[in-house]
């Protein structure tokens, strides 16, 4: 089974299972914002992305973390156009929802099975701060959003 994951980061939260699919005899593809000098890691081919640009100076603060992601939805978007291209099918894409990459695969590769890694709930005051101390606390946009 050509099994196809997406993750800005990978291996990610998916550093166990996509090696192990691999153990099994599938043939594993992970296409990710990672930055590496290698096209393989633990037998999983490694297809990187990149954005062709950034976020919009000064845009609507309600509005900007979307942007961030439908920017990184449109770079997957792209590469998986190229790699249709060259003739990859997966028959499944696993795929981390929180980055945004994920958004637009489905017009690339309308029959693959799509599963979605859901790790992140959204509250409108905390959850983020949680997994990342650093992060400022939510802003009325947020509050907003959990309307």
């Amino acid at each position: 089974m050509n099994i196809l994951f997406i993750h800005q980061n990978f291996p990610g939260q998916f550093k166990s299972l996509a090696p192990a699919l691999v153990q099994h005899g599938h043939q594993v593809v992970a296409m990710t914002m990672h930055k590496t000098e290698t096209r393989e890691w633990q037998g999983v081919r490694l297809v990187p992305y990149t954005a062709s640009r950034g976020t919009t100076p000064n845009v609507h603060p309600w509005v900007a973390d979307f942007e961030t992601k439908v920017i990184r939805g449109e770079a997957c978007f792209r590469a998986a156009l190229t790699m249709k291209a060259q003739g990859y099918k997966p028959d499944v894409i696993i795929a981390h929802h929180g980055w945004g990459e994920s958004l637009f695969l489905r017009e690339v590769w309308p029959d693959a099975k799509l599963g979605i890694y859901c790790e992140f709930f959204y509250h409108p005051q905390g959850a983020e701060s949680v997994l990342t101390p650093s992060l400022p606390p939510p802003t009325l946009a947020k509050r907003a959003a959990c309307a």
